[in-house]
């Protein structure tokens, strides 16, 4: 027996399609689907809203690391 998790599309029709990323022999087998009681975009907010607080623990918003990083790279190519 295998544990996968993994994601799966329901389309308009009511199929179900999914990308299985194990390689298993071809055939049918028997499998228990359980599915979250939203999609996958909520779960994705919120996964990013609690990355982002996680985050803010220890850099303040008042720094932008994007500015950093580029000046990083502009000194960086002038010693180049």
């Amino acid at each position: 027996m295998k544990t996968l998790e993994i994601i799966v599309t329901i389309t308009n029709d009511g199929k179900l399609l999914v990308n299985f990323p194990v390689d298993m022999p071809v055939g049918e087998y028997n499998a228990v689907l359980v599915i979250e009681d939203r999609p996958i975009d909520n779960c994705v907010q919120t996964s990013v809203q609690n990355a982002q607080a996680l985050f803010r623990q220890y850099i303040p918003a008042s720094r932008e690391l994007s500015q950093e990083l580029i000046q990083e790279r502009r000194l960086e190519s002038f010693s180049e």
